[in-house]
Order: C-alpha cells, then structure tokens, then sequence
C-alpha cells in the first residue's frame, strides 16, 4: 500500500513540474513557437484606387527556417474567382537588438520592437514595430501591431506620410485550424 502511494505521490509531483515548465517557462531562445503552425484567416487592405476596403480569404502556414533562427509565413490568397496568390515572408526576431526584421520577394524591412521582453517571457503577448518604408514610391512612418494569443494572430499595420497622421494599410486576423502545440 505504500509503495502504491509513494508511486502516486511522486507520478503527480512528476507531472505538476512538467505541466509547470511548459505552461510558465519563459520562451527565451524559442521567440517562434507561438507562431508555428496553420491558421485560417483574411487580409483586409485599403484599396487606394477607391480607398474603400477589401477582404480577401487567407491561409498560412508558419514554421520554422534557417535551422530556427526565423519563420516562414507562406500565405495563400483567394483574390476571385480563378486567382490565387501566394506569397513567402522570412521574419527574424533579435532580441539583443529588439528589432523584427521581415523580407519577402519584393522588399525586405527592418523595424523596432517595443514589449519583446514580455512577449519572450510569454510566449505570447502585444509587439509594437516601427520604422520606415515606401509607400507609392514615398517614404512613409509604418507603425505595426502584433498581437499572438494561443489561438489568435492578428497584425495591424498603419503608415504615415510626412506630415499626416497613421491610417489603416492593411491587418491580418487568423485563428489556428487546431489545437497549437504544446510548448
């Protein structure tokens, strides 16, 4: 009998520890696991022509790259009937430099990241990106919002010409097709 409960005692303090490492451990090294994955979604974007504003259904696939040193987002587009667009974006998050860096096939932008140190401790969280970038072949401010949950993504981006104020540009709201991974 107490050799029973000895085994039961020591198998719950067992899995109490591994459910506290994985819940709370902060990510440090790991900025990415909360990204990985499938989610389904839409890109909404001023269109300029009108400046009215256009949702198009979107998929994306996040992992890993470059041995965990980045993501990949690849992004599927339903842009009407017999159109698909699909695109690839590397993103590189430095913690010593707080900076978010994201390079696609047309352009690749460099930014500064508020609340990195939080969202590492988490795992998950609120980032704030700024810097520069071209709009309509001008220079514009670009302000960012990244917002990760355990089953949300959504990224926010406003640009500013010299002398005006933020507006919307575009934003991306997914959820994940399943479950996320435990971490």
């Amino acid at each position: 009998m107490r050799f029973c409960l000895k085994v039961i005692f020591l198998t719950l303090l067992f899995a109490c520890s591994v459910f506290a490492q994985t819940d709370s451990a902060p990510v440090g090294d790991r900025p990415y696991d909360g990204f990985v994955g499938n989610w389904t979604g839409h890109l909404e974007y001023r269109d300029y022509s009108n400046n009215q504003r256009v949702l198009l259904p979107t998929w994306l696939t996040v992992s890993t790259y470059n041995n965990g040193k980045s993501l990949r987002f690849d992004y599927v587009y339903d842009d009407g009937p017999h159109k698909i667009v699909k695109e690839t974006t590397l993103v590189t998050i430095d913690p010593a430099k707080s900076t978010w860096t994201s390079s696609g096939d047309k352009s690749s932008e460099i930014y500064q990241v508020e609340g990195l140190k939080e969202f590492l401790q988490k795992g998950r969280g609120k980032l704030l990106l700024t810097g520069n970038g071209t709009e309509n072949d001008k220079p514009v401010s670009v302000r960012i919002t990244v917002t990760l949950q355990r089953n949300l993504y959504q990224l926010v981006k406003e640009t500013k010409p010299a002398g005006d104020d933020f507006q919307f540009r575009d934003a991306y709201v997914f959820t994940r097709n399943g479950p996320p991974e435990p971490q």
